[in-house]
């Protein structure tokens, strides 16, 4: 074994940002570079990535007896290797990041949910989720088609300008329609904020997995993303969702009015989120 070979995983710092340049090893006449981990995903078989500052993903399998590495099936053991390095062959050879590579977040995917930018083509399912009047109820009611439109290309602009924002949500097993859930900026409580919101149809209700998506938009947002604070909100009267943002760690601030309705506020930090996941 070349004693000059890097470790496998080296420390970078706690959080680097995606543009850290890489730690370059020279060995001989080649090169091997180490980039920092900004984040995780999940492969379309289930299988982890972890995504690297150059952009480019890696597999990070927990396969005994080939390979352990059971710190990646937990949050906590995720959150703990950010900032790690990791030997990036593709950048040994020279490769930049394919635009795929760069858009790891327009497609992601939980144990159950298939979570996909919101593009032109989803309007009739956009509006299947607008016109079911359980899902609506909290929502400030049913919207028409035109609004729906409306609602359609907003989210495709914010995709456009901030390089994140809501996903359609598909169950992985069937295909069928799940919901909607994601990440976009929105003004609340007097102040613009970056709100994390999970919708879904009554079919996909009480099973988990609001906070399944909840859990996986906060790896993106305090990974990948580098955001500093999200919040999430809902109506007084909204029990359920209530329990799902203080299980995936949100904070209970204050008790507003938004559009007319009693509704309380929580946030999270991306230094909380390190904190909470590092310490349980």
């Amino acid at each position: 074994m070349d004693a000059r070979k890097p470790a496998r995983f080296r420390y970078a710092g706690k959080k680097p940002p995606a543009t850290q340049p890489a730690l370059v090893h020279l060995l001989g006449e080649g090169e091997i570079v180490n980039q920092p981990i900004t984040g995780f995903r999940l492969d379309e078989v289930g299988d982890w990535v972890a995504v690297l500052a150059c952009g480019h993903g890696q597999h990070v399998r927990h396969e005994p007896p080939l390979t352990f590495r059971e710190w990646v099936l937990t949050p906590a053991g995720r959150v703990e290797k950010m900032g790690w390095t990791l030997n990036c062959v593709r950048c040994d050879r020279g490769e930049g990041a394919t635009e795929r590579q760069m858009g790891t977040i327009e497609k992601i995917f939980t144990e159950r949910l298939t979570a996909e930018r919101f593009r032109p083509e989803h309007f009739e399912l956009l509006c299947q989720i607008h016109r079911n009047p359980a899902v609506m109820a909290t929502l400030g009611g049913l919207r028409s088609d035109e609004t729906t439109r409306q609602n359609l290309a907003e989210y495709i602009a914010h995709w456009d300008t901030h390089g994140f924002g809501l996903w359609l949500l598909r169950d992985r097993a069937s295909g069928g329609l799940a919901g909607r859930a994601g990440l976009k900026w929105i003004e609340v409580g007097g102040a613009l904020e970056i709100e994390l919101g999970y919708t879904f149809l009554p079919d996909y209700w009480g099973r988990g997995l609001a906070t399944e998506i909840a859990t996986v938009s906060l790896e993106t947002a305090f990974g990948p993303l580098g955001l500093e604070n999200l919040v999430c909100f809902t109506l007084t009267t909204n029990l359920a969702s209530k329990r799902v943002m203080e299980k995936v760690g949100f904070v209970f601030e204050r008790e507003i009015v938004h559009k007319g309705e009693a509704t309380l506020l929580y946030r999270m930090t991306g230094e909380q989120y390190i904190l909470d996941k590092v310490t349980k």
